[in-house]
């Protein structure tokens, strides 16, 4: 049976730590919405997670983690890509890149980018330090809108999750998403961090989004 917990409970992250090493699912708070996040690792536990979502397989599942060290552990960075991540991680700041070519996982398919960040939220740092790669993705059924309250995850997933974390309503703001898996970076998605703000970093970032306005 599911069960919502504040985050202000001293043993909220423990909780949510041992639940997802066990294979469950768990939702968390981060800085632009709540997410359902599962082992990486786990074929049982992306499934589900799937299943919960009403997801297809062939749709890759990002992955977040707590360092960006962790993330490069799994994640082939290439400079650019990295120097972007050393200015706005931890944010919101979603990277596509290629995966490490060593890994055993059922996140998508093999020839997908992989998506890639890690989450500017106390709560979300700390589970994610606890569990390392973990999958993390939306709480709410594919193809519907970012959840920014417990009732509205809890509506979407029900059961299938184990531990609720509730941080009370989350400011709604979404990721930018850079692909990085070019020769150019690309932004394709503008969110919390403008074409501005990355351009102060990285100058020669194209503009994908502007062949879709």
């Amino acid at each position: 049976m599911s069960e919502v917990i504040s985050v202000n409970d001293p043993d909220a992250i423990t909780q949510a730590v041992e639940a997802v090493r066990a294979g469950r699912l768990v939702v968390i708070p981060t800085d632009t919405s709540y997410a359902v996040i599962a082992d990486a690792f786990n074929v049982t536990a992306i499934n589900e997670l799937r299943m919960a979502k009403g997801q297809a397989d062939n749709v890759p599942l990002p992955i977040a983690a707590a360092t960006v060290e962790t993330i490069a552990g799994v994640a082939n960075l290439p400079t650019l890509a990295r120097d972007l991540a050393t200015a706005f991680w931890p944010g919101p700041l979603m990277l596509m890149v290629t995966a490490q070519e060593s890994l055993m996982w059922n996140i998508g398919p093999i020839d997908s980018a992989l998506s890639v960040r890690v989450p500017d939220h106390e709560v979300a740092h700390s589970v994610l330090a606890g569990i390392g790669p973990t999958v993390m993705t939306g709480a709410q059924k594919a193809g519907q809108p970012a959840v920014h309250t417990i009732t509205e995850a809890q509506a979407a997933l029900g059961e299938t999750v184990t531990f609720y974390l509730d941080a009370g309503p989350l400011a709604e703001t979404a990721s930018t998403v850079i692909d990085a898996t070019g020769l150019h970076l690309r932004l394709v998605r503008q969110g919390a961090l403008s074409l501005g703000d990355i351009r102060q970093v990285m100058p020669m970032v194209v503009d994908a989004t502007a062949s879709h306005g």
